[in-house]
């Protein structure tokens, strides 16, 4: 029997560098917390900072994804962790792509689009429609072309996609049958409360079918949380328009700081880009990491310090500083001022937004 260690270690040699938006883990932290479960500790065993569960638009590896679901469903003892999260947050994890969907004149068109942009959600994942008689299907596959158990994944994969479809689906549509090519991880009775209909296992394919008369109809509108979290999607995307590089290194570093992983390398693999390139960019916008890193870091310094009951050592911590006497000579170069004095100077004021201005 293969070791945990020595599967990892086939894993990390053999696998292709496969990405994910990190909306992939969307209602995670209180799904985790549901069963009782710490969603940092399990982001922390594949080296992913919490700033993947608080932005919709980074990068994390596939591998490490479909690692977290496995230890997630083994320690709650839920079986069906995977397919529960999924049937939570169905098409709100796909971003702009679900409002793509949710404004199509027919189901078939939102159908299309998700099944011709997936990709830019999540790499190797492969979905078709197939329309055969009476009934139409959505068959779902992932290749991560690795050994790796990937039943979890395909359990969230297939309920992300049952969740689309009955976003989407007009009045009257209901679920015709669910395929999965693994064979069943809970007592069919379980997969039947959460689905609403009992699920064929050891097919011949994953799948989600419904009856192809729908195709035609327009999709239902979007229920109010949908509505909602799209609204604030475009908000977001609209607030990041006009410099959106510096924007989004500069809330990764704030992010990033309290966890001691806050360089450039981890930025640029959370952004999907090399450190190269991240660099290359900042400069030609005038700038540069370390830069950012210091104004973020003085940003979060003066707010520390108008906190009057926050001591300096702290501070000094909590900006990634090992011994105050370094805060205390960058504080110095940042403002002309020694952190106590400038204390006196500002305590119980307000500052600017850095983010705001960064924009």
């Amino acid at each position: 029997m293969t070791s945990p260690d020595a599967k990892n270690a086939m894993t990390s040699t053999n696998t292709p560098n496969l990405q994910a938006r990190s909306s992939i883990l969307l209602g995670f932290t209180e799904h985790c917390r549901r069963h009782r479960l710490n969603p940092m500790q399990l982001l922390a065993r594949e080296n992913l900072p919490p700033a993947v569960i608080r932005s919709q638009d980074l990068q994390i590896p596939y591998v490490s994804f479909v690692r977290i679901l496995d230890h997630a469903a083994a320690e709650s003892e839920y079986p069906l962790f995977a397919m529960t999260l999924s049937l939570r947050h169905g098409i709100e994890a796909l971003g702009p792509l679900g409002l793509m969907a949710c404004q199509c004149e027919t189901l078939e068109d939102a159908l299309r689009v998700v099944q011709k942009y997936l990709h830019f959600y999540a790499q190797g994942i492969h979905l078709d429609l197939v329309v055969e008689g009476r009934f139409a299907r959505l068959v779902y596959d992932v290749d991560l072309g690795c050994d790796i158990d990937m039943t979890q994944l395909m359990e969230v994969g297939i309920g992300r996609m049952a969740s689309v479809l009955m976003t989407l689906a007009p009045a009257g549509m209901n679920l015709s049958s669910v395929r999965l090519k693994h064979a069943p991880q809970a007592p069919l009775e379980s997969y039947v409360s959460v689905l609403g209909l009992e699920p064929v296992f050891n097919a011949d394919e994953n799948s989600v079918s419904f009856p192809a008369q729908f195709l035609s109809q327009a999709p239902s509108p979007a229920p109010d949380r949908v509505r909602l979290y799209f609204e604030s999607f475009m908000n977001r995307a609209g607030q990041n328009h006009s410099r959106p590089l510096k924007h989004q290194v500069i809330r990764l570093i704030q992010e990033l700081i309290p966890t001691g992983e806050a360089n450039a390398d981890t930025v640029a693999k959370l952004m999907g880009i090399h450190t190269r390139s991240l660099q290359r960019q900042l400069k030609r916008i005038d700038t540069d990491f370390r830069s950012l890193m210091e104004e973020v870091r003085f940003k979060l310094a003066q707010d520390a310090l108008r906190q009057s009951d926050t001591a300096l050592t702290d501070v000094a911590l909590q900006l990634g500083y090992s011994e105050l006497s370094a805060f205390s000579r960058a504080f110095k170069r940042w403002s002309g001022l020694s952190p106590q004095h400038w204390r006196v100077e500002h305590a119980g004021s307000s500052g600017p937004d850095l983010e705001a201005n960064s924009l």
